[in-house]
């Protein structure tokens, strides 16, 4: 094969493969997406801190207020970047605590008007599912994401492999190619 040939497979299979890749590291491992968020939104918030700190020095009104605010926005990046997974728990703990303090007097009242409760209880299940493992959401949700990706590369790796025809480029010197 010729290096021009190469070049051209691998700038049509490129894209394909990188979400094959992303597919099944989301399938494969679903944590990696939530700490990869976790760890970006800490390094942004050390980044604010500083900024702010120079702020702080800089400037000379407000220096105590954006030296705290400096210091805490250190404090809490640096945590989420030591600690990439409790951002995703304590997230998925908050929203269980929410459905279940909203879905409890909704399930209660369909139970004393003798109505259908069935959905009600199952968005309790939930609540409390998200309390006591708060992580099987976040994985559930990525997992998904991850079978979706790699089901898009897929297909797309297929239609470019079944739908693209080369043409080699002739050897033939009698040929002239018009413009």
């Amino acid at each position: 094969m010729k290096k021009q040939d190469i070049l051209s497979l691998v700038q049509l299979l490129l894209v394909p493969v990188l979400l094959i890749l992303l597919g099944l590291i989301l399938v494969v491992n679903p944590d990696t997406a939530s700490a990869l968020i976790s760890k970006l939104l800490g390094y942004a918030l050390i980044l604010g801190a500083i900024c702010t700190g120079l702020s702080a020095v800089l400037i000379e009104t407000g220096r105590i207020g954006k030296g705290v605010v400096s210091v805490v926005l250190a404090i809490v990046g640096g945590w989420l970047v030591a600690n990439p997974l409790w951002l995703a728990a304590w997230i998925s703990r908050f929203l269980g605590v929410l459905i279940v303090i909203n879905v409890l007097p909704d399930l209660y009242y369909a139970v004393k008007q003798k109505r259908s409760f069935l959905f009600h209880a199952l968005a309790a299940v939930v609540g409390v599912v998200l309390i006591l493992l708060p992580m099987t959401a976040s994985r559930l949700v990525f997992t998904l994401c991850g079978i979706a990706v790699l089901a898009i590369g897929a297909m797309m790796f297929f239609d470019r492999i079944r739908g693209r025809r080369w043409l080699h480029e002739g050897d033939d010197p009698n040929i002239i190619d018009a413009l």
